[in-house]
């Protein structure tokens, strides 16, 4: 009985022994990196100041065994160049990938881009839903901030997309080349007199003319400034507080062998018993 018990302890140890390199086997969030240039160089905060092609993520730190977190990629097709300007956004695609202790690297690539998107919004986020309009509301300026758990975004134009491409880009008004009043020729009538030596005075409102008002830049200008991005965070967020038994070591057919084990023995110590028992009454 005591063999037995002491393997199902084993078998149980073995299962915590092994539930994770960090966190006591709990689930918590994590800080990432993130890479637009294949890993050259990698940031934490911020937007993107460019369009990627693609976005290698990393995990920043060690992480509990059988914990996982999502990371998705997913691109739309905007109005506008910005945040403000984007409109009605359309859902392009995602991609998606996971990190854990085993993978704490995703690379994914921007889909469903081409040369009629002129203007786009791309989001990396932390989360497995697609924000399609379907499964999850469409972002939408200014009532709809999706996708949560923003790691970073981009809005812009792209430099390649064919003229008059499926955005329609800011129109400005046309202007109108000002019109030169006509140059009154001099009064013949009263020529100018011959003799230089006593020229006379021109007024002083001639010497000096009024400059003609234009309007300050303030006024002409288009009125916004810098506009308001989403605001992102390099943290990740588990599936579940709880690591997946796959990883964790959590071997439950090991488990079970000991048990039986343990269980095997028993039998046969009992056996021992009552054969002990009935040769010291047939000796009897």
């Amino acid at each position: 009985m005591a063999a037995a018990l002491t393997l199902a302890g084993v078998g149980t140890a073995s299962a915590h022994d092994r539930g994770g390199d960090h966190g006591g086997g709990h689930c918590s969030s994590v800080q990432l990196k993130f890479s637009t240039d294949g890993g050259k160089t990698w940031q934490q905060n911020g937007m993107l100041g460019s369009a990627p092609e693609s976005i290698v993520v990393k995990l920043d730190g060690r992480v509990t065994k059988g914990c996982e977190y999502p990371i998705s990629l997913a691109a739309y097709k905007t109005e506008g160049p910005s945040w403000e300007t984007s409109g009605n956004q359309s859902f392009l695609g995602v991609d998606q990938g996971t990190l854990s202790s085993k993978s704490d690297t995703v690379t994914l690539q921007v889909k469903g881009v081409d040369a009629s998107t002129c203007f786009g919004q791309i989001d990396l986020y932390g989360n497995n839903k697609v924000y399609d309009g379907k499964s999850g509301a469409l972002p939408h300026y200014p009532n709809v901030s999706t996708p949560e758990n923003l790691i970073t975004a981009w809005n812009g134009k792209y430099d390649k997309c064919e003229e008059g491409g499926g955005s329609t880009p800011p129109t400005t008004p046309p202007t109108t080349p000002p019109t030169t009043p006509p140059t009154t020729p001099p009064d013949s009538t009263s020529p100018s007199p011959s003799d230089s030596s006593s020229p006379s005075t021109p007024p002083s409102d001639s010497a000096s003319p009024s400059a003609p008002s234009s309007p300050a830049p303030s006024s002409s200008a288009p009125a916004g400034g810098t506009p308001v991005q989403p605001s992102g965070s390099p943290v990740a967020q588990p599936v579940s507080s709880t690591p997946t038994l796959a990883e964790t070591g959590s071997d439950s057919s090991q488990t079970t062998t000991f048990v039986a084990a343990g269980a095997a023995l028993v039998v046969i110590g009992a056996g021992a018993v009552v054969f002990t028992r009935r040769r010291n009454r047939t000796q009897g």
